[in-house]
């Protein structure tokens, strides 16, 4: 019995067309389970349409078309980057981060220095954030082990690595009834 060593392959499918249906049905599949800033927003979109066409650059129409179901998402009020910032900055005070961190944050999720800037209207207490930071992450007093001395200069310098001054940092590590 002989084998047919020049069996027929099946080909690929032909990756399916993105239009503005698809796309509205993407973010609004994306904003249900979670808030996102406009950028946050076109990034998503660009790359599930770079998977659907499965290309890694796309054309100039695809990028039209995302920034129509973006506007059309603002003007609907499912897409506010305010709204998001100050959610965000909430999340990330509770955290203990401290203001430096916060507005690095913030960048990062590809908000502008105006949104920014209108997020932190409040004055962030940065010692009140060091001592939160070190609390959430069990840094000097609040240790469970008892050698809290040995481990002083890798929980100061967790702090400050969290955008805290030496100064702020050190408050945050002292006993808390000696702040």
């Amino acid at each position: 019995m002989m084998f047919d060593t020049a069996k027929k392959r099946k080909e690929p499918p032909k990756p399916k067309p993105v239009k503005l249906s698809y796309l509205k049905a993407s973010a609004l599949h994306y904003l249900s389970s979670r808030t996102a800033s406009r950028e946050m927003l076109r990034a998503v979109l660009e790359r599930r349409s770079k998977r659907r066409l499965q290309v890694r650059s796309l054309d100039a129409e695809i990028p039209a078309l995302i920034e129509t179901v973006l506007d059309e998402f603002v003007e609907l009020g499912l897409l506010d980057d305010q709204r998001f910032a100050e959610g965000r900055r909430a999340t990330l005070e509770r955290k203990g981060f401290s203001k430096r961190r916060i507005e690095l944050g913030l960048k990062l999720k590809g908000l502008d220095a105006e949104t920014i800037r209108g997020a932190l209207v409040d004055e962030v207490d940065e010692a009140a954030q060091a001592r939160r930071f070190a609390e959430r992450r069990r840094l000097g007093p609040w240790r469970k082990s008892g050698a809290v001395e040995d481990r002083y200069k890798k929980d100061l310098g967790a702090l400050m690595r969290a955008g805290f001054s030496f100064t702020i940092a050190k408050q945050a590590l002292a006993e808390p009834d000696e702040a």
